[in-house]
């Protein structure tokens, strides 16, 4: 596909207190920042700019699905770019209300033994964070380790209820964690 357009970008900030300044040989940058109130005008300004439409809408498509289909997600050791050892990973089930580390298993649910805030999910938080920190696999006895849950069988549990893709059998088993299993969850009280 061959398709020569212009191509413009601009730093939106959405926080309308910030101040944006800049030293005077930076005069470009406050061209292209610029706060999310001012957005509309600088559309407005790029329409102008540019009035002739280069590209029909099924060009558009065609664009969108051939960058879709080279799409290549990023996929790196988090802890190897920022220097850091697994150890220094803060583990156990965050709660979601008050961000502490002290939700224990109560019932059949997680309770914060800091703010009483309960919550049926937070075990399926604490795996996607295990999937973005350390890695896209994990086992029975790593996620006990990494949630300080004492039982196998509530483990066990817990991860054959999330109907997660696996490789192995009984001791060996490894469950398989994905960024599209999660990206369908809509967890409630994240901050």
């Amino acid at each position: 596909m061959n398709i020569c357009i212009p191509i413009e970008y601009l730093v939106v900030i959405s926080n309308p207190s910030t101040i944006i300044k800049t030293s005077s040989y930076h005069k470009l940058a406050l061209e292209k920042v610029l706060h999310a109130s001012h957005l509309r005008d600088r559309i407005e300004k790029l329409k102008e700019k540019y009035p002739l439409q280069k590209v029909t809408d099924r060009d558009i498509k065609k664009l969108s699905r051939a960058i879709t289909k080279k799409h290549i997600p990023a996929n790196y050791n988090i802890l190897k770019y920022y220097d850091m050892d697994i150890k220094e990973i803060i583990t156990g089930i965050q709660c979601p209300a008050c961000s502490r580390f002290s939700m224990k298993r109560v019932r059949g649910t997680r309770k914060c033994s800091s703010c009483q805030s309960a919550d049926k999910e937070a075990h399926i938080r604490t795996l996607h964070d295990y999937l973005l920190l350390i890695s896209s696999s994990i086992t029975n006895q790593q996620f006990r380790e990494f949630t300080h849950l004492s039982s196998s069988n509530i483990a066990k549990k817990l991860l054959t209820g999330m109907k997660l893709p696996y490789s192995g059998s009984f001791k060996d088993r490894s469950c398989q964690l994905s960024a599209d299993f999660f990206e369908g969850l809509h967890f409630t009280g994240r901050k």
